[in-house]
C-alpha cells in the first residue's frame, strides 16, 4: 500500500474546505505566508505586522504586571504576619528582638538579620552579642541621612560585618531606618546573592516594616525607661543656648 502524503492530504483538505480559516480565524496570527512583491508588502500588511507586534508587547506587559501584582500580594501577606507576630509579643526587649529576627528570617527567606542602635541600651541584654551592634552604624550613614529604606549590592567593609549562614558574607542587602522618640537605628536584611536586594526593588513593604518594627521597639524601650544620651550636635546646641 502506498503512503499516503500528509501535506498533499491537507492541501486537498483545505481546497475543498475554502471557509476553513473563517471557522477558525485564530489559526492565521500564527500562519507565515510570503508576500509575491517582497521585500515590499503592502499596507494592509505592513499595518497588520505593526497590530501583531503591539499585541505582543501588551501581552509580555501584561504577564509582568500580573507577576508583579502576585508579588507583592505575597509581600502584603508576609507583612501582615509580621505584625500579627509583633502584636502577639510577649516578653521583654530580649524576647522581641530574638522574636524579629525569627520572623524575619523565616518569612523573608533572608540569610542573615543585623539589628543595631546607633547607642547600645544601657542595661543587660542577652540579645546584644547577637543583634546589637552599634560599631557597625558608620557604615550605613548615608541610610540614616536619608531616612528611607534602600535596597543595594554591599561594599566590601560593608559585607565584612554581615555574616550569613556558613560564615558567607552578604552580597545585598535592604537597609531599613528605624527610629522613635529618643533613638535611632537599623534593620538588615542580608543575601549571599548580590541580586537579591538590587537597586531597583520597591521599598514600600520595607518602609511598613520599619514602621512596624519602630513603633515595637519604641514600647519595649520606653518600659524600660531607656533614654539616649545626647548627640554631640545636641550638646552644643545646649551650649549655644545657655
Amino acid at each position: 500500500m502506498a503512503e499516503t502524503d500528509p501535506e498533499a492530504n491537507m492541501v486537498a483538505y483545505l481546497c475543498d474546505h475554502p471557509e476553513f480559516f473563517v471557522r477558525h480565524p485564530e489559526l492565521t496570527q500564527s500562519l507565515r505566508i510570503p508576500h509575491p512583491c517582497e521585500p515590499a508588502v503592502s499596507l494592509l500588511e505592513y499595518q497588520n505586522r505593526l497590530l501583531r507586534g503591539r499585541c505582543q508587547r501588551l501581552h509580555d506587559k501584561l504577564l509582568d504586571l500580573v507577576a508583579i501584582a502576585r508579588d507583592n500580594d505575597r509581600l502584603a501577606e508576609r507583612v501582615q504576619r509580621l505584625a500579627l507576630n509583633l502584636l502577639d509579643a510577649r516578653g521583654g526587649l530580649d524576647e522581641l528582638l530574638q522574636g524579629i529576627k525569627a520572623i524575619l528570617l523565616d518569612e523573608f527567606k533572608a540569610d542573615c538579620i543585623m539589628l543595631c542602635f546607633t547607642e547600645p541600651p544601657s542595661g543587660g541584654f542577652r540579645a546584644a552579642e547577637d543583634l546589637l551592634r552599634p560599631d557597625i552604624v558608620a557604615l550605613f550613614a548615608e541610610v540614616f541621612r536619608l531616612g528611607q529604606p534602600q535596597c543595594s549590592r554591599l561594599s566590601s567593609e560593608q559585607a565584612a560585618v554581615l555574616r550569613c549562614d556558613e560564615g558567607a558574607s552578604a552580597a545585598s542587602a535592604a537597609l531599613i531606618p528605624l527610629g522613635g522618640d529618643e533613638w535611632r537605628g537599623l534593620l538588615v536584611l542580608g543575601s549571599s546573592d548580590p541580586d537579591r536586594f538590587h537597586a531597583g526593588v520597591g521599598t514600600f513593604f520595607l518602609e511598613r516594616m520599619g514602621e512596624l518594627v519602630s513603633q515595637a521597639l519604641q514600647a519595649r524601650l520606653l518600659a524600660r525607661g531607656w533614654q539616649m544620651n545626647p548627640t554631640d550636635d545636641d550638646s552644643s546646641a545646649a551650649s549655644g543656648g545657655e
